[in-house]
Formats: structure tokens, C-alpha cells, sequence
């Protein structure tokens, strides 16, 4: 009898108190937002949007779409996967991080030999035009992360994965993923990533392990961006 019930209790964990429409309407509120942080970069202000606590904000803004949607259909925020996971599924993230970079690596070289700067040019060029990075860093290795997850795994992944599946479910949001950060030469190997978060949240119902591998993934990559800019002579760029 107890067996019958299990798959039952499974597929109930998979039910979010939100709408399908929802979704889109939380992907075009934040296309919204990108665009006009973009067109606000564009006109040079990247930079000094880059060194202040003003940075900080901008970034809680992407938060903006969930607070919508979850006042209008009166949503608790606990819906979005803030329950415990076992450390061990921490581990087999870490593990499948390499397979990430080994991808990464792959299309950055690509990206090379066909003359496009990738996406971690651009990222040693804002750190050389800084005065200081600690907004930069404070918000790339710990906001960015938080708010992302949030609103692309526990939100736009959970929906997608009741609606179509946990598999195209993944692959739908995790194409959003990449095509939000509006650079084309990261869009793969962003699209890559956000797969793997979604596969370690359908694995263990908890945003808190895709946040955290968010925050590996993020704070690598920047303070390696910013040893390169630091020490040239030592770190080749």
C-alpha cells in the first residue's frame, strides 16, 4: 500500500502554486529590466554602475518579476525551494562542475580560433577600467548567484518542469538563462550551466544547492578574472 502511494507523494512535490502564464509574463517583466540596464551599459555607464553600492540594487531588481507574480497570485516564498538538501548532493555538483569547464574551455577556444573575443575578455577589460572591484565581486560572487537561482531554477524551472518535464524543462529555462545575460558568446556555455543547476535543483527540491554552486562557479571565475588583471606578468591573459 505504501508503495502505491510513493510516486504519488513524488509528483505532488512537483506542484507550483503558480499559474504557466506566469512564466512568461515573469520572462518578459525581466527581458524589460535586461534591456534597459543594456541600453544603460551602451551609453557608458557600465562602469560606474560596476563600482558602487548602486550595484547592488540594480541587481535586486531582477528580483522585481517574483514580487509581482507572487503578490498578485499571493505565493509564499518558500514555494521556490528554500527546504534542506543532504551535503552529499553539494558533492556531486562540485563533481560535475569539470564537465562544465572541459565545455567551456572547448568553446572559448573555438570562440578564439574563429576571432571573437569570449565572454571573459570583456570581463578582464571592466576590471582594468575599475577603481575598485569590490562591488563588482560582492554582487557577481554573491547576489548575482542568489537572485538568478532564484528566479530561473526556483522559479522558471520549477514551472517548466511540472508543465513539460524535468528534461525539456531544464533545457527551456536554461536557454533563457543564457540568452538574459545578452551576450552572445557566453549564451552556450551559460545555457550549459544553468542545465546542470537545474539538473542539481530537480535532484534535490532545494535552491539552496544551485546557489551555492553558483556562488563556486561565479566567485572563480572573477577573482581568477581579477588575479589576471592584477598580476600580468604572471597570469597570462
Amino acid at each position: 500500500m505504501e508503495q502505491e502511494q510513493l510516486p504519488a507523494a513524488k509528483e505532488a512535490a512537483y506542484v507550483v502554486p503558480w499559474k504557466p502564464v506566469d512564466h512568461w509574463v515573469g520572462v518578459l517583466l525581466l527581458a524589460l529590466i535586461d534591456l534597459s540596464l543594456f541600453a544603460a551599459a551602451s551609453q557608458g555607464m557600465g562602469v560606474r554602475l560596476a563600482q558602487n553600492a548602486g550595484l547592488i540594487l540594480i541587481q535586486l531588481a531582477y528580483l522585481f518579476p517574483l514580487v509581482v507574480i507572487f503578490a498578485y497570485r499571493r505565493v509564499h516564498p518558500k514555494a521556490l525551494g528554500f527546504g534542506r538538501f543532504e551535503w552529499s548532493a553539494l558533492g556531486i555538483g562540485c563533481g560535475l562542475l569539470p564537465l562544465a569547464y572541459l565545455f567551456i574551455m572547448a568553446h572559448n577556444i573555438l570562440l578564439m580560433l574563429l576571432g571573437v573575443d569570449p565572454q571573459g575578455a570583456r570581463i578582464l577589460e571592466l576590471f582594468s577600467a575599475l577603481e575598485s572591484p569590490i562591488w563588482f565581486l560582492l554582487v557577481g560572487v554573491i547576489f548575482a548567484p542568489m537572485v538568478e537561482e532564484l528566479f530561473f531554477r526556483g522559479f522558471l524551472f520549477q514551472g517548466f518542469r511540472q508543465r513539460y518535464g524535468w528534461v525539456k524543462g531544464a533545457l527551456l529555462s536554461s536557454l533563457i538563462f543564457g540568452a538574459a545575460h545578452l551576450d552572445p558568446a557566453a549564451f552556450l556555455p551559460t545555457a550549459a550551466l544553468g542545465f546542470l543547476l537545474a539538473y542539481m535543483y530537480h535532484r534535490t527540491n532545494s535552491v539552496w544547492v544551485p546557489i551555492l554552486l553558483h556562488v563556486l562557479v561565479n566567485a572563480f571565475g572573477l577573482c581568477a578574472a581579477y588575479a589576471a588583471t592584477q598580476l600580468p606578468g604572471v597570469i597570462p591573459v
